[in-house]
């Protein structure tokens, strides 16, 4: 090897011990940051809980704290995914799943959630309610949950979102929520598509950026958390016209898998 090859040799391996470092700086400042903002959050929704209770407020109070409600939960929505990408990153994530989980509750849970979102014109759900799984509840929640937001906040200018959930059977082995928000949602160009298919956690799309506040944790933990558990995250969409995500599931968990055919 020539000095000008053990020169390049070199600096080519001090590069990679330098991305591997900021990597690590990464995934501890996810994990910190996150578990330093879990407690004060906490302590607010707990605080805001008691109050919302009493019924000695004068009008209008309780849309108001309703409204900030809603944006606490927006933040611990936010704390949880950065804390989730942190375990997943570092391999120290398990599911806590539950037999028989009626899937239609958690399905009716974010529908009623988001009907009231004044961004949404409408919200239908059409969910088979015989469907019942092995799964993490709070995990699957928390995936639909950050598909309808998506679909509630990604919509064309100047319309509001219109968006349709199903639930339904597919065979004896899976079933499937399918979130669709066309013909009003913002939708993806084909290279969208192929680089939301690259699993960058803080990857978003151009036309996304304009349109609302984010940091692109969600969609690729979403992703992961259904693959976790066995099943498969597809997306679907046209720019211009919508999207519709197929979140697809297996009665019985499946711990190994990572993805279905």
């Amino acid at each position: 090897m020539t000095d000008k090859e053990e020169a390049a040799s070199e600096n080519y391996a001090e590069q990679s011990r330098q991305l591997e470092q900021l990597l690590l700086q990464r995934q501890k400042w996810l994990g910190d940051a996150s578990h330093e903002l879990r407690g004060p959050l906490n302590a607010a929704a707990m605080s805001l809980n008691v109050v919302t209770r009493r019924d000695d407020l004068p009008d209008g109070v309780h849309a108001t704290l309703r409204n900030a409600e809603r944006h606490l939960l927006h933040m611990s929505d936010l704390v949880r995914d950065m804390f989730d990408t942190a375990k997943l990153e570092n391999d120290a994530f398990e599911l806590a799943t539950t037999p028989d989980v009626p899937v239609h509750e958690i399905v009716e849970e974010i529908v009623e959630e988001f009907a009231a979102n004044p961004d949404v014109l409408s919200l239908r759900s059409i969910p088979d309610r015989t469907i019942t799984a092995t799964l993490d509840r709070d995990r699957i929640r928390q995936v639909v949950r950050n598909v309808v937001s998506n679909a509630a906040k990604y919509r064309q200018v100047g319309k509001q979102a219109t968006i349709a959930v199903l639930l339904h059977r597919i065979d004896d082995a899976y079933f499937e929520i399918v979130v669709d928000d066309t013909p009003n949602g913002l939708g993806m160009t084909k290279s969208d598509l192929e680089a939301l298919e690259s699993g960058q956690p803080f990857w978003r799309a151009e036309a996304a950026k304009t349109a609302a506040s984010g940091t692109g944790l969600g969609i690729q933990l979403s992703r992961k958390l259904v693959q976790r558990s066995g099943g498969q995250l597809r997306y679907d969409s046209e720019f211009g016209s919508g999207t519709v995500a197929t979140i697809r599931l297996p009665y019985n968990l499946q711990p190994d898998t990572d993805a279905i055919p």
